[in-house]
């Protein structure tokens, strides 16, 4: 009879293969979305629509330059370091069984993850077209940039997570596969940050 130890399966071998997993997801939305910003498919339409929307919305505001340099930066920080970085560490929590203490504000832990990470979400995909007016308003090329890449890989991957969320209940795997693409999901964010503080300080 094989044991796990001579097979080399068992928890260890699961969590390695989750991550694998975890990683091939996150290696395949860049790659994806590499080709949708190559192909500049979307730069025209996003184009126009903005310069109808949201370009004269901020012309009207008339705000000054460092703002239309930075505040998308310094927006989406806040939204990745407070949100996002609490929301990551109560699915942590979660993870290790703590779903049911309370948490900031009084919630339990396990229902105030998904509220924080679903409106990290929203802001990001809020945000990420502000970026794209103020993008537009500077005169710099839209959509050609690693941090492009990053973002639409980025809220791919989160509106993937957010179904395997709502789907995982009583399934182990999906709960690991969860953990394993949340952190990468994460680590992926922080990279596009610091693509996007890469790209202010370019010009």
């Amino acid at each position: 009879m094989k044991t796990s130890a001579s097979t080399g399966e068992g928890p260890s071998s699961d969590a390695s293969d989750t991550a694998k997993t975890a990683a091939a997801i996150v290696g395949g939305s860049l790659l994806a979305s590499a080709g949708l910003v190559g192909s500049h498919v979307l730069v025209e339409p996003l184009t126009a629509y903005f310069n109808a929307i949201g370009v004269p919305v901020i012309e009207f505001l008339h705000p000054p330059e460092w703002v239309l340099h930075w505040f998308h930066a310094i927006n989406m920080g806040i939204v990745l370091a407070a949100m996002g970085g609490y929301g990551a560490y109560l699915g942590y929590q979660i993870r290790g069984g703590k779903g049911s203490t309370e948490a900031f504000g009084g919630e339990l832990v396990r229902e105030l993850h998904p509220k924080l990470m679903l409106g990290m979400t929203f802001f990001f995909f809020l945000g990420g077209q502000g970026g794209l007016v103020f993008t537009i308003m500077e005169h710099r090329p839209l959509l050609e940039s690693p941090h492009a890449i990053s973002a639409l890989s980025g809220l791919g991957l989160l509106g993937l997570q957010g179904v395997i969320g709502a789907t995982m209940k009583g399934k182990p795997g999906a709960r690991t596969l969860h953990t394993y693409l949340g952190s990468s999901i994460m680590a992926l964010l922080v990279a596009h940050a610091g693509l996007g503080i890469a790209n202010g300080l370019s010009f």
